[in-house]
This record gives C-alpha cells, structure tokens and sequence, in this order.
C-alpha cells in the first residue's frame, strides 16, 4: 500500500460513488500485494484480530455455495482477475493454478445436453492430434448461427474409467481454462468459477476467510481518497 493513485475521473461526495473506483484502484495497485499476502498466510492473522462474515457466517456461505451442484451460477474469489492492461494481474491467476486441484470428476465432460464451442484453432489443432478433420467433424455438430463447430456432450475425449482426457494435451481453450469464467458483472476484478465444478467449489470455500484482505485493501484506499490531504 505504498504506492500513491489518483482516480482517473473526480470521485462523487456519497460513500458508495467511491466503491468501483476503489475496486478499480485496488485492482490497479494492489494485486501484486494482494496475492503475496495470501500467499504469506495474513488472512489467518487478520481473523485472529478481529471478527469476520467468512468465519461468522460460514454455514450460510456454504450453503450458498455447494447449491452449485444443481443451480447454474459463478463464484467470485478474493483474487485479481487478470488484466491485458497490467501485468501485475497476472499473479492472481498463477496463485489460482498453484491451488486448484481437479478432481476428476468428469461434471464439466459430460453434462447431457451441453455443448462445446472449439474455435478454428482449436479445431486445427485436435484435427492434427487426431489425424483426420472427418474424424473430428464426426463428434461435434455445425452451429450455422455461431459459424462454429460445437463438440457434443457427452465428450467423446471423456475416458470414464480414469476419469481424465484423452485428448488432454491439445484440449480446447475452453476447458483449459476452466472452471475460470469471466468476471461477474458486479466484481469486474476479481476471477470467476463455475459453481457447477466440485473442485472450484471447494476452493472458494477455503479462500473465503481472504476476503478480509480485500476489504483492508479497499478500507485503506477509500480513506485515503476521503482525506483531503491526499
């Protein structure tokens, strides 16, 4: 919290006027030090200073999370979403991958009556994996409205024995990224999951307690943007 920030537009007289600004400025300067705070274990001595929603309120939280196993919505996570325009950012999404554990689960594979969109290069890149691009046309249906090849569901990659793909290393950009959705609307800065994932689950329950780094950093910032001296 070093840094020094001024807002790119004039901030309005009411409290809540400063709130996606301060989120703007917290994501702008703070990510860095946001993740290495996480990373260092503070939230844990943050909440033994003070008392927390994430720990008060954890059953309820819970339980709003795990209705994600049967009610389609995403989670936001007290990490950065990456940003093209600041590096920095990036840091949130390596800590993402350094925690995330997939369980194998095969849920995001095989959902009845999904489908996966795969971009030219996706379909380039599976087509030479699998040799032929008939064989891949054979597993996906043309959608004429998207001018996309969408891979039907069931996955036809989906080993059900091992639970893993067989196409894992050419996978498409999709499922690399997932469970990773875009940000909500409402948290523009922060990562997103698919609730529906068992593992993305688990892990927004384990990071819950590091909102509390988030909410110092945005208390900090909003003072500072109260106080006329600054």
């Amino acid at each position: 919290m070093t840094k020094t920030f001024r807002f790119r537009e004039p901030i309005g007289e009411k409290k809540n006027d400063f709130i996606p600004k301060i989120r703007w400025a917290c994501h702008r300067y703070c990510s860095q030090d946001c993740v290495d705070q996480k990373r260092r274990g503070e939230p844990m001595e943050l909440l033994n200073q003070r008392p927390h929603w994430s720990i008060r309120k954890e059953g309820e939280q819970f339980s709003k999370i795990d209705q994600g196993e049967n009610v389609p919505f995403d989670i936001s996570l007290p990490l950065p979403a990456k940003d093209r325009g600041f590096a920095e950012t990036g840091e949130g999404v390596e800590l993402f991958r350094e925690i995330f554990k997939c369980q194998h689960c095969g849920r995001c594979c095989y959902t009845p009556g999904a489908g996966l969109y795969i971009d030219k290069a996706d379909f380039e890149r599976i087509s030479r994996y699998l040799g032929s691009k008939k064989k891949l046309r054979s597993y996906c249906k043309f959608d004429k409205n998207m001018n996309s090849w969408v891979l039907r569901q069931p996955c036809p990659f989906h080993d059900k024995t091992s639970g893993k793909c067989n196409i894992y290393g050419v996978r498409p950009q999709t499922c690399a990224q997932y469970p990773l959705h875009p940000p909500l609307e409402e948290m523009p800065y922060n990562l997103a999951v698919d609730a529906f994932c068992p593992a993305a689950r688990d892990l927004a329950k384990k990071t819950l307690s590091w909102w509390i780094i988030c909410e110092n950093n945005w208390a900090k910032l909003l003072k500072m943007a109260l106080d006329p001296r600054h």
